[in-house]
């Protein structure tokens, strides 16, 4: 499969991306561009971060789920083509104190 062009929005910055595989599962997909924006996992209190990718599609925004009904979602499921707009959504998961 041929090597796709995307632009990556992350808070108010904008990356040019190479995907190299569509058929590349959401979650490595994902994993592949935190850690190529060289992107923590952790905050600074030690809480766990999640990173979720999502795309605007006009008015909205869709998240890509990395699986559907027990299937694992790949970049082609979601028709991603050359061009399009991903968006990296951080979300912090705030630890419990007891």
């Amino acid at each position: 499969m041929e090597e796709v062009e995307i632009v990556l929005v992350y808070q108010d910055d904008k990356y040019s991306m190479k995907i190299e595989n569509l058929t590349k599962s959401v979650g490595e997909a994902l994993k592949e561009i935190v850690e190529a924006l060289q992107l923590s996992w952790r905050d600074g209190g030690g809480n766990p971060i999640t990173y979720h990718l999502g795309r605007n599609t006009g008015d909205d925004e869709e998240i890509l789920r990395p699986k559907f009904k027990g299937k694992e979602q790949t970049l082609y499921d979601y028709n991603i083509k050359p061009g399009d707009e991903l968006v990296l959504i951080k979300e912090v998961i705030a630890g419990s104190h007891p």
